[in-house]
């Protein structure tokens, strides 16, 4: 960015530019530049820009498909491991997808195209490497954007782009600063700027880190040495201080535009010799903006072919509107829903010109490490008297199995709740709003028996399901479901008295359920809904249960005022016609859940339950820490025809604790107390209670 502070200075003091070449963050900023944008603009938008947003893989929670965020609740780590159809296992070619990149770069270049990059408002051409060869490549012409990409793809940390036949990354490694370009394409005066690192002193290299970024200093320097020894004395360097800002530094850009600004100004004796008047530095600037990029109609729409994914189902999610503009704002919204999905690691496309209109060419590169993926997750806590719940999650998808998508997604969990769930889901039509879904779950977790204050047995409760859904997908919005379904269940004494026989029983019936969720987080939303609703009627069971009905609803509202957090949120559950207990009984108590009661301590069949929380991002030892949080919580609840039945009524806490948006999950260190008078504290990762 201190490249803009340099093109500040150079249109405040009338120097005109011939042509533009740039390498790595230079190929961004002159690539941006030749297409027409001003300084200022260039200024505004990469101080405005949201760059920890740009600079990672991650899109909006609310974009996500409906299945990735019901995967939310698995507290599944952020890496997901690949295998392929022959039992390789396979991890991804780079750290960060340049997806949002990409399409910041669209609008930095108007949404245009030209057939050559000379025919820009400012000839243009940007250095890439072969990472084959290690050969330069000086890219002419084509899309810009992707030769923009191309020249920034640092090797392992952003993906490497092909071009005609070759696999093209950072151009830094073959040409940092790339005079012998600039003065074979037409410069008689180059003005160079070099931003690259200094290598480290002795006192610096200290560990590995900075053994291995000393490294990549000195394998940069020896490409820029030999380029600025051929500097004339009629062409001008500029070297800007960039101090103790680094690459690591794109949230300071108004800092790094100042140096920029700086280290041009200490030049301008040099700079002035190439002044023009104001009159003829205006007819520059004027013939300049003429000759900016601007969208023209899409003509053509073409997609590369892929190994797995059914282009025709790409086409219908995009709708691209033939012979007219393409809408970027519109265009790359539907782009993100796509990419969200999960199924590219990077969904790119290319404007090239033809016969006067767009042509469009989307480049979707499916996930390389697929199209079986597993991922891990991990889970603990305690309540300091016993209870020490844990959980290890695994769990697998296999995408694409034919060219309507479908997916086959299976889970299991290991501790002291256990649970398989197997599901096929088969979309109907291309644009996936039709499905059926057959499934299979067992479950099976302890279920501890209280009653005045005294835990006199526990049991082990485990249920088997088999159902059939026919659905519909709203979209990233959420799914309605109507199915049938088969269920065996049954509870045996494992440790205790014997207050209640051991129970076997099942049935079968029908199933409806609402999905839905706009929530932007899991744990800590800011904003959105969330809404659900399963109702179940048993056609035929055993004994007396012959019909009966279930109805649970769960409803949450998040808001932020003043850069607090908060959330509200209802749950009901009811049964009719003498529903029997085992299937889905209801329980309060452990963390969050009217937290001053100890896990399963009120147990019944009917309840209502509503919980208020607040939570305030804090600071960590001084230093600001996104995703850490002091909060607190109301909650009220009521058990109808509760076991123990010492407890009817309303039940409430109040809950303190600070928590944190970990890699492994939401960690929690909580205390509440409650209308009980017990004091309870809480340790967990994950939401184990």
């Amino acid at each position: 960015m201190a490249h803009i502070g340099v093109l500040k200075v150079l249109e405040e003091a009338r120097v005109p530019v011939d042509c533009v070449v740039g390498t790595s963050i230079g190929s961004l900023v002159g690539g941006a530049y030749a297409a027409g944008r001003t300084p200022a603009e260039l200024a505004s938008r990469a101080t405005d820009a949201n760059w920890d947003d740009l600079l990672s893989s991650s899109l909006p929670r609310q974009l996500s498909a409906v299945r990735k965020k019901q995967d939310d609740q698995l507290n599944l780590v952020g890496i997901e491991l690949g295998m392929r159809d022959i039992g390789e296992v396979a991890l991804p070619s780079a750290a960060i997808s340049t997806q949002k990149i990409a399409l910041f770069l669209r609008e930095m270049t108007f949404g245009g195209t030209i057939t050559s990059f000379d025919s820009l408002s400012i000839p243009y051409r940007a250095v890439a490497t072969d990472i084959e060869t290690g050969e330069m490549v000086v890219l002419k012409d084509g899309d810009i954007v992707t030769a923009m990409r191309a020249s920034m793809a640092v090797p392992g940390l952003f993906p490497a782009v092909a071009r005609d036949s070759r696999l093209l990354v950072d151009g830094g490694l073959a040409r940092n600063v790339p005079v012998d370009v600039a003065r074979s394409m037409c410069a008689d005066v180059v003005i160079a700027v070099d931003v690259g690192a200094q290598p480290l002193n002795r006192e610096q290299i200290n560990n590995i880190l900075n053994t291995a970024d000393q490294y990549t200093r000195l394998m940069m320097a020896q490409n820029v040495k030999p380029q600025l020894d051929s500097l004339k004395t009629t062409d001008v360097l500029i070297t800007p201080d960039l101090g103790a800002l680094s690459s690591a530094d794109f949230k300071r850009g108004k800092e790094f535009i100042e140096k920029g600004e700086e280290a041009a100004t200490l030049s301008l004796h040099q700079l002035s010799k190439y002044s023009l008047s104001e009159a003829d530095y205006a007819v520059w600037q004027k013939n300049k903006l003429e000759k900016r990029l601007s969208p023209q109609p899409v003509q053509m729409v073409d997609v590369v072919p892929m190994r797995y994914v059914n282009p025709d189902v790409l086409k219908e999610a995009l709708d691209v509107q033939i012979d007219r503009p393409l809408n970027s704002d519109d265009f790359h919204k539907r782009l993100a829903e796509v990419y969200a999905r999960g199924d590219f690691s990077q969904l790119d496309y290319e404007l090239t010109e033809h016969d006067g209109s767009q042509k469009l060419k989307l480049f979707p590169k499916e996930k390389d490490w697929g199209p079986n993926y597993l991922s891990f997750g991990l889970g603990m806590g305690t309540d300091f008297e016993g209870n020490n719940p844990y959980a290890l999650t695994a769990m697998y998808r296999r995408t694409w199995i034919n060219s309507l998508g479908a997916e086959w997604k299976s889970s299991l969990r290991v501790g002291d709740n256990m649970s398989f769930l197997s599901e096929f889901y088969q979309p109907l039509q291309l644009d996936g709003y039709a499905f059926i879904a057959p499934s299979f779950r067992y479950r099976s977790n302890p279920i501890s028996i209280w009653q005045g204050g005294e835990n006199l047995a526990q049991y082990r409760y485990t249920q088997t399901h088999l159902g059939l859904d026919l659905g519909s997908s709203l979209t990233q919005f959420g799914e309605v479901r109507l199915g049938v379904s088969y269920q065996h269940y049954d509870a045996s004494r494992q440790i205790g008295d014997s207050i209640y026989p051991n129970n076997a029983d099942g049935d079968y019936g029908v199933a409806f359920k609402v999905y839905y969720d706009q929530l932007d987080h899991l744990y800590f939303p800011s904003k959105g809904d969330q809404f659900k609703l399963n109702a179940y009627y048993a056609l035929k069971g055993q004994g007396d249960f012959s019909k009966y009905g279930r109805i649970g609803l769960e409803t949450q509202h998040a808001f932020s005022y003043r850069g607090v957090r908060g959330g509200l949120t209802l749950q009901g559950h009811y049964s009719y016609k003498d529903a029997p207990a085992l299937p889905d009984f209801e329980s309060f108590g452990g963390f969050l859940n009217l937290s001053s009661y100890r896990r399963n301590e009120l147990l019944g069949e009917n309840s209502v339950y509503v919980k208020a929380q607040i939570y305030s991002p804090v600071s960590l030892l001084g230093l600001s820490v996104g995703g850490s949080y002091l909060g607190a919580a109301i909650e009220a609840g009521r058990i109808f025809d509760v076991l123990d039945k010492g407890q009817e009524g309303w039940h409430s806490s109040l809950t303190g604790f600070w928590a944190t948006d970990t890699y492994l999950g939401p960690f929690y260190l909580g205390a509440a107390y409650g209308d009980n008078k017990k004091l309870r504290y809480y340790l967990m990762l994950g939401t184990q209670f």
